[in-house]
């Protein structure tokens, strides 16, 4: 659709991987009712079952101890969870703490607004300048409240690669919460896949999330794990699809993609788009010599993930720029009317003189050297074009 313009949003929503796009243009697409007993309806099913095995295979998980099930995406999971872990703990007459970081995506930190009832509370985490949490000081106010509430559910979300900065927060560092009573960790792992080394391994988690446009499926399905030993009620209910986990008709369609996408996925080399992401963040750096800076993140980034801002530039007007100069990139934070909102992110790191001004750069889970090429030109005449109008 529009040629000469070079996408590096993927963060936000990546482009149908490649087997997606040439089932959909095959015209052989799912569209019988997954519950019909006719042949179109089976054939939804056997789609919607060879996913859920695929699933189940990629992260080495079993259902045996782990139940699946497909939603629209984070954002539905997030509340499903919330509203879950709400009715267990009224009807057995306990409180619940559901902790979040102020870095968190917004489908986590909104449920704050939410009243899910007297008996429910919000704790927002500590977590340090660098934004890496901080496990002990959070573990040591967790064991506290516990101790004055033995009966006390505690809900804790953990976001495992964050979509601004690339920052890794790795699951093992969990441990120490696991050893508190009733503790959950919902995992959102929206950002993972494709982007970190073992990003199918798991670990340490109770729940963990994804959305499908995150890594080449359709927009509007994904999918949560989580342990059979946690009580459940269904956000949506109906007529019992999904052994009651969701109701609702499934999209076999969309559920599809999700194994196609994982598929194309599984032959990405991520060493090659980690080398690329360097190679353009040095020449970021260069550029951006006296107007502004690529922001350090300590720690494991994701592949593909460059953050960083210019001194005197908001970023509404810094992204008007690179669409104009054939490169759609990210602003680091949330725009609304126009007017760009300081980065939470940035604001925590200090950094708040150019709060408003944080850019994302999201890199494809596979680059060839002559796109590579093509994405210096570009960068290069953008920020020539910046230096002679100022």
């Amino acid at each position: 659709m529009f040629p000469d313009s070079i996408y590096l949003d993927f963060n936000a929503t990546s482009p149908l991987s490649q087997s997606v796009t040439d089932w959909l243009k095959s015209g052989d697409l799912l569209f019988g009712n997954p519950s019909s007993q006719h042949s179109l309806g089976k054939a939804s099913r056997r789609a919607i079952n060879e996913t859920r095995s695929l699933l189940y295979s990629t992260f080495n998980l079993s259902e045996k101890t782990e139940s699946l099930f497909f939603q629209s995406g984070a954002t539905e999971a997030m509340a499903t969870f919330a509203h879950s872990f709400s009715q267990w703990t009224l009807k057995d007459k306990k409180d619940l703490l559901i902790c979040y970081s102020r870095t968190d995506h917004p489908a986590v930190t909104t449920l704050a607004e939410q009243n899910l009832g007297s008996h429910v509370q919000f704790h927002e985490i500590k977590i340090n300048q660098d934004l890496s949490p901080d496990h002990l000081e959070n573990f040591k106010y967790l064991h506290s409240q516990k101790q004055k509430n033995p009966s006390l559910v505690i809900l804790y979300h953990h976001l495992w690669v964050h979509n601004e900065t690339g920052l890794v927060s790795p699951l093992e560092d969990l441990l120490l919460l696991k050893s508190i009573s009733d503790l959950y960790l919902h995992v959102d792992a929206v950002q993972a896949i494709g982007k970190i080394p073992e990003w199918n391994k798991l670990t340490v988690g109770d729940i963990w999330t994804f959305s499908g446009h995150k890594f080449g499926a359709l927009k509007g399905i994904g999918y949560s794990f989580f342990k059979k030993d946690i009580s459940f009620t269904a956000l949506l209910s109906g007529g019992g699809q999904q052994q009651g986990l969701r109701g609702g008709t499934e999209n076999p369609l969309a559920i599809k993609t999700l194994a196609l996408a994982l598929n194309d996925l599984k032959k990405n080399n991520l060493e090659q788009i980690t080398q690329s992401r360097n190679a353009l963040e040095i020449l970021l750096k260069n550029e951006l010599k006296g107007i502004g800076d690529v922001v350090t993140i300590p720690g494991r980034r994701a592949s593909n993930t460059i953050y960083f801002y210019f001194n005197g530039l908001t970023s509404d007007v810094a992204l008007a720029l690179f669409d104009l100069g054939g490169i759609c990139i990210s602003a680091g934070s949330a725009c609304s009317s126009g007017a760009s909102r300081p980065s939470v992110v940035l604001t925590q790191m200090n950094l708040v003189s150019v709060a408003k001004n944080g850019l994302r750069i999201s890199l494809p889970f596979a680059l060839s050297d002559e796109t590579f090429g093509a994405i210096q030109i570009k960068i290069q005449k953008i920020f020539q074009q910046l230096r002679e109008r100022s």
